[in-house]
């Protein structure tokens, strides 16, 4: 008798059907997890974009309003005296500080002066000694067209010795902004007048004291200016100089290492041609730019002594008239 076979429901180990539960499960949990994030990852997109707005905001920040609360004091005065010397000229820069700016000063003359003095009395000497014994002391049967003769030679003498004596008058030792008083500073916060102090020699021969002269730098006109603009030479030809000048310094500080013994004598020549220096300036009056004040003619030493900048401050604070005469008309108005 045949009986009827079963349904096959495959292999029904224990061990096999619970591997089997267990896919099953997981695959239920991963379904489940793929529909529940769906949403918020919905929801975090706007958040990132969100983000990203955030950050390109930060390269382009707004330009923040200025505050509306009142400034300190000490601000306020502050930025006050910075406009306020924004606007002031570079003479009036100098004018504000609290001691007097030297702008020149002449170096010392003492050999100029002794060398001039000395021609001086040289020639107005031998001018009276000749008008005294060769013009007016005769001896009788003498031609008459000799005390005449005799008499332009002692002219000629006293002209060059009273040439002499001159060659030191009117020579500026030194010129100064003044400062502006306590007194003006409080009334006017920003003044605008610059006064320059000038010291120089008298125009008479006769070596009195300096008068001081408190002008403005309109009044002064200068014939020359005392700081040549330089050669604008080329990064190659500077380069050269400034290696053909160290050599030069090396050069010469060997030559006074190894010629130790003869090393006072060379100082005694400097010393000697310095001297002979000033005393050529003395005869000659070279080394001496003129200067209009006001009006009148001084004269002013390019060859030493100190300036500021090397004399750019005072060609920018005063005239430049190459013209005498029109230095002359232009130091009046």
């Amino acid at each position: 008798m045949v009986s009827p076979m079963p349904q096959c429901r495959g292999f029904t180990h224990p061990l096999v059907l619970l591997v089997r539960n267990t896919l099953k499960s997981r695959s239920s949990v991963e379904a489940s997890t793929r529909i529940t994030t769906s949403p918020s990852s919905l929801l975090t997109s706007p958040y990132r974009y969100e983000r990203y707005l955030s950050s390109c905001r930060a390269l382009y920040k707004p330009a923040k309003t200025p505050p509306t609360g009142k400034k300190s004091p000490a601000v306020s005065s502050l930025t006050d005296k910075i406009q306020a010397s924004s606007k002031l000229s570079y003479g009036q820069r100098l004018a504000m500080l609290p001691r007097p700016t030297m702008l020149y000063e002449a170096a010392p003359q003492t050999g100029f002066l002794a060398s001039s003095y000395g021609a001086a009395f040289f020639c107005l000497g031998s001018a009276g000694i000749n008008s005294w014994f060769n013009v007016f002391n005769l001896p009788p049967g003498i031609s008459p067209w000799v005390p005449v003769g005799f008499g332009i030679v002692s002219f000629m003498f006293a002209s060059i010795g009273t040439l002499f004596a001159l060659r030191p008058s009117s020579i500026i030792r030194s010129i100064k902004v003044l400062p502006y008083s306590t007194s003006r500073q409080t009334q006017e916060p920003s003044p605008r007048r610059v006064m320059l102090e000038v010291i120089a020699r008298r125009i008479s021969p006769i070596p009195l004291p300096s008068k001081r002269l408190q002008v403005e730098p309109e009044n002064i006109v200068l014939v020359n200016r005392m700081q040549h603009r330089p050669v604008v030479l080329s990064r190659e030809q500077m380069a050269a100089k400034k290696l053909e000048d160290a050599k030069r310094r090396k050069q010469e500080r060997e030559y006074e290492l190894s010629h130790l013994m003869t090393a006072p004598f060379r100082d005694a020549a400097r010393a000697s041609s310095t001297l002979m220096g000033n005393f050529r300036r003395g005869l000659t009056g070279e080394g001496f730019v003129p200067v209009f004040i006001n009006g009148i003619k001084y004269k002013l030493d390019v060859e030493g002594g100190y300036a500021l900048e090397n004399g750019q401050v005072l060609d920018r604070l005063v005239k430049i008239q190459p013209d005498q005469r029109l230095a002359r008309i232009q130091s009046e108005n």
